[in-house]
């Protein structure tokens, strides 16, 4: 009982000290870094620049307190904008800002910061600013000196980059100034078919699309807050659009969770360092349910509450994913599955016609096909776009389209049956599928739309019954182009479906130029100069063969 008595009475004095210090310590103490940048450590201000102090006051007393804040700034500075919380006077050279501030019981903080101008014909020298609060007076030197940057030139607003990662880099596989929307439209389904559970919109839409950068020029090496802010016009009217936002914080804000909030634009409170020039990096975030693809202006505003907002334009350019891909894809599955079992059916009826000479010599085409096609295609496709870019087309159709081309219609006129056709495309994409590894469902798709859209377009022509028909008779002009035009049709509708099926199942987005420039290159100029060449070709084969 003695120890425990002893203990507690230690306690108690313990207590009791810590009481007495606590009432001897100052309730009200503050300080004041003068002047204060952002980023750089400076220890002088400039004539004509712009500085800032930073004013920080704590109360430790137990009772609310009301605290006269007064700042004396040295001659030659002066508040810089509008000062709407301090009362501003002016006594002969200098300055003056009072303020009362309220600081509640127990432990408050409180933080102010002030912009300030330097005037341009301030001598060099030391000044001093006197700052009082709650009967506590200190005398706070500034340096004013000499300027390496010109103090006079204002900061400018250079440019935007649209799209950057995360780390600033630039995305070579958009272009510039495009702005590629995701689809979230399937992400409930998605998420819950492979495992992942059901999607919070919420949490998706926080996830910014891509992230834009503002280049700024700052001649001076101002430091300084500013606001950044990115609007979405339209390009008619240069009305402001919906679709960019800046999410909420939290679900307990006034305007909580990411999607409802009202700021319909972009953005962000950040600071100038004072480099010469300096880009300040923006997520982007979009509502993909207010926006359609098409031509936008993206208007930048930085604005530090002092001088006039600087602006900013370009040209921007929103995709968006749509339901074209998804009825164009699905409408030429829908197709080739309704081929596929039409084609079973008659298999058997098929094969009856043709002799095996002719069965072998469809295999060798398919063959032929694949070696002249498929292997430089695959083999050489990175080199060619390595050397010409996106025109590397040009090259890879000679052999995808031309060489092609001359294959299929020589062996539709050396062998004139339906079916020929699908048979020697088989043959290619099952050669393809085992020394390639080329198994996609775009691949599968591509192969069963290319085999029944020409089936159907020979076939429907009569090019098969007149060609068998035709002895050894020559081939007129007027058959030969229906015959090129048949495979022309037939492998430019193909070749949009790959290019759609591309957008719809990875993302992969074309430029409308180069969706026109495929079709009309690869897929109806080269093919009619196959399909022509493979005329004069498949009469060669057909004189040397005999039947």
């Amino acid at each position: 009982m003695t120890i425990k008595k002893a203990l507690t009475g230690i306690v108690t004095v313990l207590l009791v000290m810590l009481t007495i210090t606590g009432q001897a310590q100052e309730e009200v103490s503050f300080s004041c870094q003068f002047p204060y940048y952002l980023g750089k450590i400076r220890d002088s201000v400039i004539p004509g620049g712009q500085t800032a102090a930073l004013f920080s006051i704590e109360h430790r007393g137990l009772n609310d307190k009301t605290v006269t804040v007064t700042i004396s700034l040295p001659p030659g500075f002066s508040p810089a904008g509008s000062q709407e919380n301090w009362e501003v006077t002016r006594q002969a050279d200098r300055y003056a800002l009072t303020r009362d501030m309220l600081l509640p019981g127990g432990y408050s903080q409180w933080y102010d910061l002030l912009s300030l101008q330097v005037a341009s014909d301030l001598p060099t020298g030391r000044y001093t600013a006197t700052v009082t609060a709650g009967g506590n007076t200190q005398q706070i030197p500034v340096t004013v000196g000499t300027g390496t940057g010109d103090a006079a030139a204002p900061v400018t607003l250079a440019g935007m980059v649209l799209p950057l990662d995360k780390d600033g880099k630039t995305d070579d596989r958009v272009g510039r100034n495009v702005l590629v929307l995701r689809d979230r439209q399937w992400d409930y389904y998605k998420n819950l078919f492979i495992g992942k559970g059901a999607s919070n919109q919420e949490i998706e839409a926080i996830h910014p699309v891509t992230h834009l950068g503002v280049d700024i020029v700052n001649p001076a090496g101002v430091q300084k807050l500013v606001i950044v802010t990115v609007h979405l016009l339209d390009a008619a009217d240069r009305q402001p659009v919906s679709g960019l936002f800046t999410p909420g914080a939290t679900n307990e804000d006034v305007d909580g969770g990411a999607l409802d909030g009202h700021k319909e634009y972009l953005e962000m409170f950040t600071a100038l360092n004072g480099d010469s020039r300096q880009r300040l990096q923006l997520p982007v975030y979009a509502d993909e349910r207010n926006l359609t693809g098409g031509d936008y202006i993206l208007r930048a505003e930085l604005s530090d509450g002092v001088k006039a907002p600087l602006l900013y334009e370009v040209s921007l350019t929103i995709i968006k994913k749509d339901n074209k891909a998804l009825i164009v894809v699905s409408s030429a599955a829908l197709a080739v599955l309704t081929g596929l079992l039409l084609s079973l059916k008659r298999l058997r009826q098929v094969l009856a016609v043709l002799k095996t000479r002719w069965l072998v010599t469809i295999a060798l085409f398919g063959a032929a096909a694949f070696a002249v096609v498929n292997v430089p295609s695959t083999l050489l496709n990175d080199f060619f776009h390595i050397l010409l870019g996106p025109f590397g087309f040009l090259i890879t159709g000679l052999f995808s389209s031309i060489f092609l081309y001359m294959m299929v219609v020589a062996l539709v006129i050396l062998i004139p049956q339906p079916g020929v056709v699908a048979l020697m495309t088989v043959v290619r994409m099952l050669l393809g599928m085992l020394a390639f590894g080329q198994i996609s469902p775009i691949g599968l798709l591509s192969y069963g739309l290319h085999a029944l859209l020409l089936e159907l377009l020979i076939y429907g022509s009569g090019m098969y019954g007149w060609l068998q028909q035709r002895e050894d008779n020559p081939i007129p002009w007027d058959k030969i182009a229906l015959l090129a035009v048949s495979c022309a049709v037939a492998d430019t509708i193909a070749a949009y479906v790959s290019l759609q099926a591309m957008a719809f199942l990875y993302r992969m987005y074309y430029a409308a130029w180069y969706i026109a420039l495929v079709l009309l290159f690869n897929g109806f100029i080269y093919t009619i100069i196959g399909a022509v060449c493979g005329t004069a070709l498949g009469k060669r084969l057909a004189r040397v063969g005999g039947d």
